[in-house]
């Protein structure tokens, strides 16, 4: 044994050395070899023109076999590959179009060896357009006694895609405000999601969300009648029949919110016959938040 530790560890610093060595010249030989890698790369139609939009494609990706030395594919980023399919001209209707390896911007001495499809086949429609509104989702709440309004009046966005789409889409998003994070009244600059099941474009992408502060005040509302919402073959009764809400919101606005604008409702789909205990969804203007709403539970009987 111990002529084994002295045989390994003599002359250990010229050891050392030469397994440096010998995995440099490994590494470059790998480097210098040529590989075939296999990418998945999504296609997507290019933004639509005024008159024409691409409302669907018949793949979604295509396979593609890159050849090059690997020093040379080590620079390829895949998530960055893409073939976006410019609007071809012509008349409206189904065309095949041929996927092109330059549209995916390779270093230089990177390949194309396969495309898998290399045809691929496109729906070409004429394009239509509307303005709509833009809505924020918020999440989170501001700070204690602060009321927060947000994008009134809306924004709105030029949406376009198949006059078939367009007439289906009343509004659209932006991504998520935290309503937590707003400190002080101004602007925020939002992008804008286009709806989904379609194929659209929204102009502009982002838009300028208009953020109001201001000092929260509450009212309470009596007797404000519950709705009991059954199926058809079910009948309910609810017990009490009114509710005592308080609610919360700007000051310059709480003063005009009247108790036709709220709603309490009770569901009951779902539920067979019987007693139930059950809470109500009370509906509110935006802007607005319910504080609390007495009785807490509602005895309902489904018959």
């Amino acid at each position: 044994m111990s002529q084994v530790l002295r045989f390994l560890t003599r002359d250990l610093s010229l050891k050392i050395v030469a397994l440096f060595i010998a995995g440099f010249f490994w590494v470059i030989a790998v480097l210098d070899r040529t590989y075939d890698v296999r990418v998945v790369v999504p296609i997507a139609a290019a933004t639509s023109d005024t008159k024409r939009v691409i409302p669907d494609i018949d793949v979604k990706n295509a396979v593609v076999t890159l050849e090059g030395k690997g020093r040379d594919l080590l620079g390829v980023k895949p998530r960055q590959l893409a073939f976006r399919l410019e609007i071809p001209d012509g008349k409206v209707g189904t065309r095949q179009i041929q996927l092109s390896p330059a549209a995916l911007k390779l270093p230089p001495d990177v390949r194309v060896r396969a495309l898998d499809p290399e045809n691929v086949e496109l729906k070409l429609s004429a394009a239509a357009y509307r303005m709509v509104g833009v809505q924020v989702p918020t999440r989170g709440q501001p700070a204690s006694g602060t009321a927060l309004s947000v994008n009134e009046p809306p924004a709105q966005v030029k949406l376009s895609g198949t006059d078939e789409d367009v007439k289906l889409a009343a509004a659209v998003t932006t991504e998520t405000l935290d309503l937590a994070t707003v400190t002080e009244p101004g602007h925020r600059r939002l992008k804008v999601i286009p709806p989904e099941g379609g194929r659209y474009t929204v102009e502009p992408e982002s838009v300028d969300v208009v953020i109001a502060l201001e000092k929260e005040a509450a009212r309470i509302f009596l007797g404000l009648p519950v709705k009991v919402v059954a199926p058809d073959a079910r009948h309910a009764e609810v017990d009490p029949v009114e509710a005592q809400i308080a609610v919360a919101g700007p000051a310059s606005r709480i003063g005009s919110l009247k108790q036709s604008d709220i709603t309490a409702q009770i569901k009951v789909s779902g539920l067979g016959p019987g007693d139930y205990q059950l809470a109500a969804e009370i509906s509110l203007p935006p802007g607005f938040h319910l504080v609390k709403c007495e009785p807490q539970l509602f005895d309902v009987t489904v018959k």
